[in-house]
C-alpha cells in the first residue's frame, strides 16, 4: 500500500561477465522475504527471462513500461497463473 515501505520479495541478479566470450549469462534468484515460496520465485524468474527472451512475449514488457495505461494487469496475471499450472 505504502510504496516508501514496501520491501522486496525477490532479488534476481544477471551476471553477463561471460556473455561475449562464451555466450553464457548466468542468473541468480534470490527469496529474501517470506512471503513468496520457492516455486513461486522459480516462476517469477523462469517468466522474466522468457518475457525478455521472446519477441512476441516481450511486447507486454514493452506495453507495461512504455504505454501503462494499456496495460491489463488482470489480463496478465491471470496469464501468468496459466503458465506456472502447467
Amino acid at each position: 500500500m505504502d510504496p516508501a515501505r514496501a520491501q522486496p520479495l525477490l532479488t534476481i541478479s544477471i551476471f553477463d561477465d561471460m556473455a561475449e566470450e562464451k555466450d553464457v549469462t548466468l542468473v541468480r534468484c534470490d527469496i529474501i522475504n517470506r512471503g513468496i515460496e520457492e516455486d513461486e520465485g522459480y516462476n517469477i524468474c523462469k517468466s522474466l527471462l522468457d518475457d525478455y527472451g521472446d519477441e512476441a512475449k516481450f511486447r507486454n514488457v514493452h506495453m507495461f513500461n512504455k504505454v501503462p495505461d494499456s496495460f491489463d494487469v488482470d489480463a496478465f496475471v491471470k496469464e501468468k497463473e496459466g503458465q506456472w499450472k502447467t
